[in-house]
């Protein structure tokens, strides 16, 4: 049985909201969760050091939203980008530790994790 369950996923305009079953709210912005996609592909392109690589720009973020998700299985959802990338599989552990990562980065910086 998964450790930590979701009891609501809502899509915010820049933000995924969540409802965890512990009574924690969260909302992981986009940005975040686009630069954390835990994908092999994804995976394997933070871990080159490639020092020409061409990093996202300002516009890329400011008009990257969130086009659909999808469940997989009972531990996880599939994020669905309006850049084109979906193989993603978020499970619902690294979602409430994207949360209280999100928490304890922001509580410093007006945290977006409620």
């Amino acid at each position: 049985m998964q450790n930590h369950q979701p009891t609501e996923i809502r899509r915010l305009p820049q933000s995924l909201s969540i409802e965890w079953k512990d009574g924690l709210r969260s909302e992981i912005p986009y940005r975040i969760l686009r630069e954390k996609c835990p994908c092999a592909r994804c995976s394997a392109i933070k871990q080159e050091n490639d020092p020409f690589r061409v990093l996202p720009t300002a516009e890329y973020w400011n008009n990257l939203h969130l086009v659909g998700i999808k469940p997989v299985g009972r531990y996880a959802v599939q994020l669905q980008w309006s850049d084109g990338h979906k193989t993603g599989i978020y499970t619902f552990s690294f979602l409430y530790e994207l949360s209280t990562d999100t928490y304890q980065d922001a509580s410093s910086n007006n945290a977006t994790t409620k």
